[in-house]
């Protein structure tokens, strides 16, 4: 079996849970695209976003 090299060095898996209609996809939206909009659609179900940060030549 061969090792896998890997983009980052970290691997951070994060959880929104909350009520309905909070903010949780407008947020993850901020934190992942850097995007914001006023008229989101409710999300029905997951949603997944990857964001890779590079901090003092680690990335996470």
């Amino acid at each position: 079996m061969s090792t896998m090299n890997p983009e980052y060095d970290y691997l951070f898996k994060l959880l929104l849970i909350g009520d309905s209609g909070v903010g949780k996809s407008c947020l993850l939206l901020m934190f992942a695209d850097d995007t914001y909009t006023e008229s989101y659609i409710s999300t029905i179900g997951a949603d997944f976003k990857i964001r890779t940060i590079e901090l003092v030549g680690i990335s996470i």
